[in-house]
């Protein structure tokens, strides 16, 4: 039986705040509210590197661009069997943000993705031990992948 697979980039942007700590940014969906908070990201185009689709998902979802990328985090892999077979393969990095990015924002999404056209609401947020993401958008965010969220003086 045929899977289908998918490649994706996910966008863990951190910035420091006023006092020196490390936030991480998300976005809720307003005009969904059903919808679980979430980090920037999205597919990768044919012939399209993993770094230049995510400096094109960063900007198309949230209007930021010239974002320094510190590390890439690794791959979570999904795979769903309902309705149909699926493996998801999310290449998660790490970029740092200027500290006088907007503390919050809303962005209409641009580009051609299924989500173009949409809202949404980006906030920063400094997450503790128990704060999860849905899915493989939270399969890095814990403190010994990014310390820099977790712990003081950290340095990005």
């Amino acid at each position: 039986m045929h899977v289908k697979t998918t490649v994706r980039v996910g966008a863990y942007i951190i910035r420091q705040n006023p006092q020196g700590l490390h936030q991480l940014l998300l976005f809720r969906h307003p005009d969904c509210p059903e919808a679980p908070v979430q980090i920037p990201g999205g597919g990768v185009e044919s012939q399209e590197s993993l770094e230049c689709a995510l400096h094109r998902e960063i900007f198309e979802e949230c209007g930021l661009s010239g974002l320094t990328i510190i590390r890439k985090l690794g791959v979570a892999e999904i795979c769903w069997r309902q309705p149909h077979k699926l493996a998801s393969y999310r290449h998660c990095f790490l970029l740092q943000a200027p500290r006088n990015t907007p503390d919050a924002w809303d962005q209409v999404v641009q580009g051609d993705g299924i989500d173009a056209g949409m809202k949404f609401s980006y906030f920063w947020h400094r997450p503790t031990n128990d704060f999860r993401l849905p899915a493989d958008l939270g399969y890095f965010l814990y403190p010994e992948h990014i310390p820099e969220l977790y712990y003081l003086n950290q340095q990005a």
